[in-house]
């Protein structure tokens, strides 16, 4: 396997894999996917390109990990060029977001299509993040998921700053480690 920056030919396939994963780690409806696609890596392609590393393996894209390590500048962007729908993120309150965004300002997403899950693709995107963070002297990041997820964040280093429960039986945590 194979670990480095995306290139542009990559991103049909982050695509691709995006929709795959979408619905907690499964595929999300076939009439959904390019909207779905579009909606959650669309930003990276057009913001923060150089942000994105993929793990290849025989020739084809298995997960890739895409963030910013600029969560602030990233979505005052993403808001004036894509005009995006509210998200998870959304259910933490403003000031939440900007202090998080302050103390911890890299965020990333990463999807590792399922035959290779539980093999290290997970671990070595995020280090490869984690080597391209520290080299842009960024110190902290976070993420922001579903509890199914925070298992995996938890292993990954990652600890709960603070957890909203939307919805009764719906947990959403934003989960921060330094790089």
């Amino acid at each position: 396997m194979d670990i480095r920056a995306a290139a542009p030919a990559d991103w049909a396939a982050i695509g691709e894999l995006c929709a795959d994963t979408g619905a907690l780690g499964d595929p999300v409806e076939p009439e959904e996917r390019a909207e779905f696609a579009e909606r959650w890596t669309g930003p990276y392609r057009v913001l923060r390109p150089g942000w994105t590393f993929v793990a290849v393996e025989g020739g084809a894209v298995v997960g890739y990990l895409t963030g910013s390590p600029d969560s602030l500048g990233f979505e005052e962007e993403r808001a004036r060029v894509f005009k995006p729908e509210p998200d998870a993120r959304h259910f933490f309150p403003m000031d939440f977001r900007l202090e998080l965004w302050a103390a911890h300002p890299a965020h990333l997403h990463m999807n590792v299509a399922a035959p290779h899950r539980r093999r290290g693709v997970g671990a070595a995107l995020l280090a490869a993040f984690r080597a391209a963070l520290r080299a842009a002297g960024v110190g902290s990041m976070h993420v922001v998921c579903g509890e199914a997820a925070a298992s995996y964040w938890r292993k990954a280093g990652f600890s709960d700053l603070r957890v909203e429960e939307p919805f009764a039986g719906v947990r959403l945590h934003a989960m921060t480690r330094p790089v």
